[in-house]
């Protein structure tokens, strides 16, 4: 077994060079409860002395962390963590709080030295993220590892929401009064005579000595058997394990010895195939609420009891299997799925959408649904499609539009999917297609909501987290002025204003160019650029030029409005 155990500290594990932590998406999401990081915050208060009004760490041990990869190694492939996820996460949400309270403070360089820990650069200069996770983004990026927080979305998944929950507890706690208070409490030390200021960075110091033994080894099996060696003991059993070995249990006693293994073998695999692999825990309660009920990862265990009876194991564990099929053609798209008929091409281009765009992860409810609904031919393409893309629309509008979260239609998807899993033929499906339109109407934006949100796009080539949408938009448009349903892949944004800040940044501003002639325009001025753009083959760029002599902020302006109002009437299809 190859490995190389070493002792090593917080600060020296997050001060990575030109490499990048990574957590898979097939590792469990970020779940820990207040008592967990309530309890990590008090530990490293109390292991703080307090000697004559000054500060000093003492050595306290985080336990082990196990990582896939070679830190030494000049590449930029990064470093898997297999084992310390929830840790280091919560180390990052911790430091990102104390960064921004620090900056409050008027530190700007005690800020800029703790955010180091947080966003480092690589060897090419270029921002890099010390720790990247796949299952929270955009979300983590931009509200932990983030300066700035302006423009970022509700949170929309149950990791999400575990993560603001998370940094607003650390950022209510930190507050001078608060934590002075916490302070006496744990150290039992009157800390008057020591700054606010120097109480924060007590944390931070203490925090970046904690002692860890560190675990490497290039091979991935070996880590995930050392991660069940260091798991074995003391760890609770999740709603997985608990159904796991209730059906075992059953199917066991009346099966050959292997069958559940065998299948509950080929779901991982099928789940393991998705592009970082995906959690069966969130598999399972996707699959649960498209079948049978509504779950939350608390009661899935319970529901799972009430619904499944012990003589239906069977055909449970391989439905199961079935809808991890789907699930993986859900998550992890491809053509080839669907033979690579054209016909399919645009389902493929939604589901990207929904996965890296939107980045909903209970959509994935109705849409297990729809597959399968499909695979028993009860519904037409012509609803699927229908359907499909009306919530594409529909999420665009409600949720990277207006940032509303999904929390107030799970209920209807949940509904949708079990009504068509229990369609007989095409009139039952059409009439859950219809219905789950009818329930989502009411929460669809109204044009002057839209409006205002839609106007304030922007793109830039540094990221922020209005450049996917605004990027999906532009590909939108262009396809209505195309009359296609496809992105096309060569087209790249334009900013018609040369790139600086304000206005050329807004969306008024930008239009799809092919990438050798937006190159070719570079930072031109519009009346340099115009010969330019008449090389485009693209019907947008042509009736552009055509009716636009001139370009100033003030067109910027009018063009923003025109293309939301192009946008809601005829992509969205809803009346003014």
């Amino acid at each position: 077994m190859k490995m190389t155990p070493r002792e090593s500290t917080i600060g020296s594990i997050l001060n990575i060079k030109n490499k990048q932590y990574e957590i898979p998406r097939f590792q469990r999401e970020y779940s820990w409860e207040k008592k967990h990081y309530k309890e990590f915050l008090e530990d490293m208060i109390s292991n703080v002395n307090v000697n004559d009004d000054n500060l000093e760490t003492t050595q306290y041990f985080m336990g082990t962390m196990l990582f896939v990869g070679d830190k030494d190694k000049p590449t930029k492939d990064p470093v898997y963590v297999v084992d310390g996820q929830q840790r280091l996460t919560t180390v990052t949400i911790l430091f990102s709080v104390i960064a921004h309270l620090f900056k409050k403070l008027g530190q700007q360089a005690l800020s800029d030295s703790m955010f180091q820990y947080i966003m480092t650069k690589n060897n090419d200069g270029e921002d890099m993220r010390v720790l990247k996770t796949v299952s929270s983004y955009p979300y983590f990026s931009f509200y932990i590892q983030s300066m700035d927080k302006a423009d970022v979305d509700e949170p929309e998944s149950e990791e999400e929401i575990n993560i603001k929950t998370t940094y607003e507890f650390f950022e209510k706690n930190l507050q001078e009064d608060n934590l002075r208070t916490l302070f006496q409490k744990k150290t039992g030390k009157d800390c008057d005579g020591i700054s606010y200021i120097d109480l924060l960075k007590g944390i931070r110091d203490q925090v970046l000595s904690a002692t860890v033994i560190e675990i490497l080894t290039e091979e991935k099996k070996v880590a995930n058997t050392l991660f069940e060696i260091l798991n074995a003991k003391g760890k609770g059993l999740s709603n997985v394990d608990m159904i796991k070995n209730k059906v075992f249990e059953e199917l066991d006693s009346i099966e050959p010895a292997d069958f559940a293994l065998d299948k509950w073998n080929k779901i991982h695999d099928h789940l393991e195939d998705c592009d970082e692999g995906i959690g069966f825990a969130t598999f399972l309660r996707h699959y649960f609420s498209s079948k049978y009920k509504s779950v939350t990862k608390a009661n899935l265990y319970d529901k799972f009891k009430k619904e499944i009876k012990r003589s239906e194991y069977n055909k449970f564990i391989k439905d199961l299997e079935y809808n991890a099929v789907l699930y993986r053609k859900i998550v992890s798209p491809k053509r080839q799925d669907y033979n690579n008929k054209k016909e399919y091409y645009w389902f493929v281009q939604s589901l990207d959408v929904f996965n890296k765009i939107f980045n909903i992860v209970n959509i994935r409810i109705p849409l297990l649904a729809l597959l399968d609904a499909k695979e028993r031919r009860v519904i037409n393409m012509k609803t699927f499609k229908d359907i499909v893309l009306y919530v594409e629309n529909f999420h665009f509008a409600y949720t990277s539009i207006l940032s509303k979260g999904t929390n107030r239609v799970d209920k209807h998807y949940s509904s949708f999917a079990i009504k068509l899993r229990n369609s007989q033929n095409q009139h039952d499906s059409e009439k859950a297609v219809s219905d789950l339109k009818n329930n989502l109407e009411p929460h669809y934006p109204s044009y002057i909501d839209f409006k205002t949100k839609f106007t304030a796009l922007t793109y830039s080539k540094k990221e922020n987290p209005s450049n996917m949408k605004t990027k999906y938009a532009l590909n939108k448009l262009m396809c209505l002025f195309e009359k296609k349903e496809l992105f096309d892949d060569n087209g790249s944004v334009e900013h018609i204003l040369p790139e600086t800040e304000g206005l050329s940044l807004n969306i008024g501003n930008l239009i799809l160019l092919e990438r050798d002639i937006n190159v070719k325009a570079n930072n031109e001025t519009y009346v340099l650029k115009k010969p330019i753009y008449e090389e485009s083959n693209y019907k947008w760029v042509k009736e552009f030029i055509d009716n636009h002599d001139n370009w100033d902020e003030n067109a910027v302006t009018t063009r923003a409005e025109e293309l939301a109002e192009i946008y809601y009437k005829e992509i969205l299809g809803r009346a003014m």
